[in-house]
């Protein structure tokens, strides 16, 4: 059994990176297409995140299956990522709630309007645009524990599958059949059926089965990493092919399509070639570029509008000069924080071993 996957490393660097461009520059650029039914082409750039959380569950299955006390690793994994999300979230309400309050009064309205938002923040949309991740993350590592506890990964993996398809006809390919019909929870009022459609979204269509994935894959991965990929190409390109011409002829784009089922073979052939990745020079840089992809994927938002404030650059008014310049003065930002972290963490390695040389 590997102790060190390289190309895990360099996948987590290089999605962390791609997610700050897609913040920078390619979102804004993407909706700004003249034929909108051209972004199905590029729905199938998501699968991003799903192998993120693949990744995700692999690695907390090898983690506490090689632990002393398994229960006490899924603790801690849990209480570590909590905590950082945790930090976000009270900027968040340093931000908007407080001062909130502060205007509003502490009425009972008020005080139910903002116990209403913070709740949509920790379970839904998160304290920071991409900071949504981290509750489906959470959510669906325990629930994968709880089920190998069980010895049901497989019957939980079959259920996950079931509901990833199911949420197709949320925000997938089968949003088709809704068509001049209305939206999938429209018996409840537009604003509690968009949250509803992005809690089964993010939970059911993301972060559970593709956690649940990782975690089955960890189990059996020496017979993953024998397997040919030859069936995974064949199968991700017709179902790609297939799926994005079937949207294209018979649906229309809208924000609310997040989901293809195409994304499950086309995750399924990315993380096999990230674990099939060979490269020890990777090994040596690894700790600065695990740390510099927290600190991008983390950080990039609150930098960038720091940035903003600094540079009097409004989001909705910068040319694609000005997007760039941001993104590349972010990258920079997160380079220095990685160095002074890095630095910060031999300064007492280099005391204590002064210490034993006295």
């Amino acid at each position: 059994m590997r102790n060190y996957y390289p190309g895990i490393t360099v996948y987590k660097l290089a999605g962390a990176v791609i997610v700050l461009l897609a913040h920078a520059m390619l979102l804004k650029y993407f909706a700004r297409v003249p034929n909108q039914q051209l972004q199905f082409v590029l729905l199938q750039l998501r699968v991003v995140v799903p192998c993120f959380y693949v990744i995700a569950g692999f690695l907390a299955y090898k983690g506490w299956t090689r632990a002393a006390d398994s229960r006490a690793y899924v603790r801690k994994y849990a209480a570590r990522i909590g905590l950082l999300y945790g930090a976000f979230c009270l900027l968040f309400l340093a931000e908007f709630v407080v001062p909130a309050l502060i205007s509003g009064g502490i009425s009972p309205v008020n005080l139910l309007l903002q116990c209403k938002i913070i709740a949509v923040m920790l379970v839904i949309n998160g304290p920071s645009v991409q900071l949504w991740f981290i509750p489906p993350l959470l959510f669906g590592v325990i629930v994968s524990y709880w089920c190998y506890e069980r010895n049901a990964l497989r019957p939980a993996l079959a259920a996950a599958l079931a509901g990833f398809a199911a949420v197709q006809a949320v925000s997938g390919s089968l949003r088709t059949i809704w068509a001049g019909t209305g939206e999938p929870f429209s018996w409840l009022s537009p604003a509690y059926g968009e949250l509803l459609s992005q809690l089964a979204t993010r939970y059911i269509g993301f972060g559970l089965p593709f956690v649940l994935l990782g975690v089955l894959i960890a189990k059996h991965e020496e017979a993953w990493t024998r397997r040919s990929l030859r069936p995974l190409w064949v199968a991700a390109l017709l179902a790609t092919a297939l799926e994005t011409v079937w949207l294209l002829l018979f649906a229309g784009w809208s924000d609310e399509y997040k989901l293809s089922f195409s994304l499950l073979p086309n995750t399924l052939l990315l993380f096999c070639g990230v674990l099939r990745m060979k490269g020890e020079a990777v090994r040596i840089y690894h700790r600065p570029m695990n740390l510099f992809s927290l600190v991008v994927f983390f950080g990039h938002i609150l930098l960038m509008r720091i940035n903003g404030l600094l540079l009097h650059w409004e989001p909705g008014g910068m040319d694609v000069f000005e997007d760039f310049s941001m993104m590349m003065l972010t990258l920079v930002e997160c380079a220095a924080i990685t160095s002074l972290l890095l630095l910060y963490e031999k300064k007492p390695a280099s005391g204590m071993r002064k210490d034993a040389v006295s």
